[in-house]
């Protein structure tokens, strides 16, 4: 596929996914979701690996999107964490709502093209993502390096699946990394008093070289992946000098 091809069938793509979340009521009160371009991209990536038919192909992606959509929503949402007696206010409310309304989307597309495998797998998914967020709550050995791995697990989880139920796994370590480095730029995270330029400086050299050890099949990816790293990291550098 062609860089141009691959543009439009990505805007494509999410032009459908932003079709299938609006809501007069929510959007009334809530921001619009935001659609992750670059787990749409290696969604969609990742598809495109396989011989599903393209019908097939592109419900999956959106439905994937739909729950991460959904696990977003949810995750914005404060926990009040050691507050006796939380007070959750109206745009909270909504965005369990909001958050529950496109999970229930994903089961109600999947069903139309009789994917039950898929809404098993996605299930799965967001069971092992919850567990997870779980397990960052309560962790006992707060370290930077537990936080951090669980943070990155959560973030790529669905990648994950996908990917291994389609076994296109050799690709999938970079991914992870790429993702959780745009997640890191797109956010306030912060992980203890380790400077955030610093984690992106070791991030950014360690997956270089995970890129360069990719072996040469999948030499389109490689490329491919350089310059996504590109992009992520001009993308941090455009927002400092802003």
């Amino acid at each position: 596929m062609n860089l141009h091809t691959m543009e439009r069938e990505l805007r494509q793509l999410k032009e459908l996914i932003e079709e299938k979340v609006q809501h007069t009521f929510l959007l009334q009160h809530l921001e619009p979701p935001k659609v992750d371009e670059y787990k749409l991209y290696f969604l969609n990536y990742i598809l495109n690996q396989t011989k599903i038919a393209p019908k097939v192909r592109e419900q999956l992606i959106i439905t994937t999107m739909l729950v991460q959509i959904a696990l977003d929503i949810h995750e914005q949402i404060p926990d009040n964490k050691g507050e006796t007696r939380p007070s959750i206010s109206v745009d909270s409310q909504l965005s369990v709502l909001a958050g529950d309304y496109y999970s229930g989307l994903y089961y109600h597309l999947l069903a139309e093209i009789e994917e039950r495998e898929y809404i098993a797998l996605l299930a799965a998914a967001i069971k092992e993502t919850n567990e997870l967020k779980m397990v960052l709550y309560y962790i006992d050995e707060y370290s930077y390096d537990n936080v951090f791995e669980v943070k990155k697990q959560i973030n790529s989880m669905l990648i994950k699946y996908v990917a291994e139920h389609l076994n296109v796994s050799q690709e999938l370590s970079v991914i992870e990394e790429l993702l959780m480095i745009n997640y890191l730029i797109q956010s306030n995270e912060t992980f203890f008093d380790i400077d955030k330029q610093t984690i992106l400086k070791r991030l950014v050299t360690k997956t270089k070289g995970m890129i360069d050890e990719l072996p040469s099949e999948v030499e389109n990816f490689k490329q491919e992946s350089v310059q996504l790293l590109h992009a992520i990291a001009y993308q941090h550098t455009a927002s400092e000098m802003g």
